[in-house]
């Protein structure tokens, strides 16, 4: 038997995830393409964007970002890589805040 409160929060999930996809092509000037089963969710003409909502969001890099001052025009960014050893390729990633990444990336949304 399907129980009714796991199937409604599958639902709400979706529902939320779904919402994000849009608020974000509509914020990014895009278009959204994660419904047609695509790894990517948005598309713009410069960027392929997978988009994620929920728990997985990290307090600790939040905490880090907004730490930085802004001062002047600079837009603060975070960049966290790891400490693979020797033989190994780093990874690194840029974690900006969606408005400032907006502001020097979007297009004119309509």
């Amino acid at each position: 038997m399907i129980d009714p409160v796991r199937s409604r929060r599958g639902r709400s999930n979706r529902r939320r995830g779904n919402d994000f996809e849009r608020a974000l092509a509509t914020e990014l000037g895009g278009r959204r393409v994660g419904q047609y089963g695509e790894p990517t969710d948005v598309l713009t003409p410069l960027l392929a964007v997978q988009a994620k909502v929920g728990a997985s969001f990290s307090e600790r890099y939040w905490r880090w970002l907004t730490a930085i001052p802004r001062t002047g025009d600079r837009i603060p960014v975070l960049i966290v890589g790891d400490a693979p050893g020797p033989g190994h390729r780093r990874r690194a990633y840029v974690v900006i805040e969606l408005g400032d990444f907006r502001d020097l990336h979007g297009e004119d949304a309509p």
